[in-house]
């Protein structure tokens, strides 16, 4: 970004004041003796401000800003910077100007000098990073289908942001087929922390010999959420085994990389 020039005939944008004003007075259709008069100063001062021989004085500032339609940051070039935080309103923008405007000329510097170095401090202010974790991704899916067994798995750790899911899961486990559609499409991953047994209605990751599913439990079976599938019953003698608890959904959004785990482990291991 451009900063000031050194007579100060430009914004923090690099825009000179006179462009600005004489570019909004024009989008207006306002002539320079109309906006002199709502400004209270002669057509000649709006003129030299345009011509860039002199620039209006702070305490008119808040008054061209309602005139032409400006914030108070647009005119002095901060709006990219400060659109993280609300806008001065026009009450106390004319609030600030005022009181800046009774100051002589040596402290109105050192306001300008304090505000920038708050600014500076605010900037470099160390904003702690969304925390990330690593947790195994099974390349063996469950649901639907014969398959290898869960428990022989393969896979790599990937990274998560933080949440109450990611925390309590100890792996991730893919979806196969539409059996539990419209909850877990096929494809899709699910957070699966191990349990040996959930209960009636929640929904688990079970094994029936080499085949894993992903089926709500209820005591009359195994139940899938596309109505299209019945209900999975399993003859007597036949080992059917809770591994897992099915926790929710991996979202896209949720998946991070690994630069983000780095910015989080530097920044915990120097919060230590």
């Amino acid at each position: 970004m451009s900063k000031a020039d050194a007579n100060g005939m430009t914004n923090a944008a690099g825009i000179a004041y006179g462009d600005l004003i004489r570019r909004q007075r024009r989008a207006k259709k306002m002539n320079q003796e109309e906006l002199g008069a709502l400004v209270r100063v002669g057509k000649n001062a709006v003129g030299a401000w345009e011509a860039g021989r002199s620039r209006p004085d702070v305490s008119s500032v808040p008054v061209i800003c309602e005139a032409l339609d400006l914030s108070l940051e647009e005119f002095f070039g901060f709006s990219g910077e400060s659109a993280a935080y609300p806008a001065l309103d026009r009450a106390e923008a004319a609030e600030v100007m005022h009181r800046y405007a009774a100051l002589n000329p040596y402290h109105r510097k050192v306001v300008m000098r304090e505000m920038e170095m708050l600014r500076e401090m605010q900037e470099s202010a160390a904003v702690p990073p969304r925390k990330v974790i690593r947790i195994f991704r099974n390349e063996l899916a469950a649901s639907a289908g014969p398959g290898e067994t869960l428990d022989s798995a393969r896979g790599e750790e990937i990274y998560l942001y933080s949440n109450s899911s990611a925390e309590e899961a100890d792996e991730i486990i893919r979806v196969n087929g539409n059996s539990m559609e419209p909850t877990y499409k096929d494809g899709e991953m699910v957070l699966v922390k191990h349990a040996s047994s959930v209960r009636p209605g929640e929904i688990g990751v079970f094994i029936n010999g080499n085949t894993g599913y992903i089926k709500e439990y209820r005591k009359d079976g195994l139940h899938s959420h596309n109505p299209a599938y019945p209900v999975m019953v399993f003859p007597s003698g036949d080992e059917v085994r809770c591994v897992g608890k099915v926790l929710g959904p991996v979202r896209s959004e949720e998946i991070a990389d690994e630069k983000s785990y780095r910015e989080w482990t530097d920044y915990e291991r120097k919060e230590r």
